[in-house]
């Protein structure tokens, strides 16, 4: 297991793959967001135990959207005593397997790269979503609001948790070698682009990325200045 304290109340589980799940503590209660590929119970069970905590302080797993190095977990994690899991109702279905995702639209320059990347990642099994989640929904019980990001998939959300400061931009948005850019393998590039515009009025203490190191207090200007740049960085488009 791979653990990154990020805050106090803040850890990133780290996987084998290529996803990034990370742990929100509110006092003796748990909030995941996003779950890495298949095989990660074990590994969150003993991130949460490192905390004094077992399995059924986790309360709810929240889902970005439904690409199988997020979501690989979930059903594993559903089995949990206390777990709901949440996720956008675009990508819903696809988590439940009630229907297929779409790939993505590449770049030439992506081609190469998602056939290494897709080649390493387990499917996913399917998974119950106990709520659908709406664009821009409030969640008055968690302290968070949903954003609504498509473009990375049709149902792609970020979620800001504004007591705690903490946005996690799923996979809109990445951080690569000390810059913020726009996330590869997206279904609809331009609609990524126009959901990356939206962190421009974010402020934060923290920000989680899908991928990428996590940015902490005056570093968080480097997502503002990547969202509101007269282009959107996207070495890869």
């Amino acid at each position: 297991m791979n653990v990154i304290d990020l805050r106090p109340d803040l850890r990133m589980v780290l996987d084998s793959g290529p996803g990034q799940a990370y742990l929100l503590r509110r006092g003796r209660q748990v909030v995941l967001v996003d779950t890495g590929i298949a095989g990660q119970g074990d590994a969150i069970a003993a991130a949460l135990l490192d905390w004094g905590l077992d399995r059924g302080a986790l309360t709810h797993v929240l889902l970005t959207h439904w690409h199988p190095d997020h979501v690989g977990s979930a059903a594993e994690l559903a089995s949990w005593p206390a777990v709901q899991v949440w996720a956008h109702h675009a990508d819903a279905p696809i988590i439940r397997g009630d229907k297929d995702g779409s790939l993505p639209a590449l770049t030439h320059s992506e081609e190469g790269f998602y056939a290494k990347i897709a080649g390493s990642i387990p499917a996913a099994p399917t998974c119950r979503v106990d709520r659908e989640l709406g664009d821009d929904e409030d969640l008055p019980a968690l302290h968070a609001r949903v954003l609504s990001t498509p473009g990375h998939t049709d149902g792609s959300i970020a979620l800001l948790f504004t007591e705690a400061g903490v946005l996690f931009t799923g996979d809109v948005a990445t951080e690569h070698e000390g810059q913020v850019i726009l996330g590869p393998f997206n279904n609809d590039r331009p609609e990524a682009r126009e959901s990356f515009r939206r962190f421009a009025t974010i402020d934060v203490d923290t920000v989680c990325f899908g991928h990428g190191r996590a940015l902490r207090g005056p570093d968080t200007a480097k997502l503002h200045a990547a969202a509101t740049a007269v282009i959107v960085p996207d070495p890869l488009g």
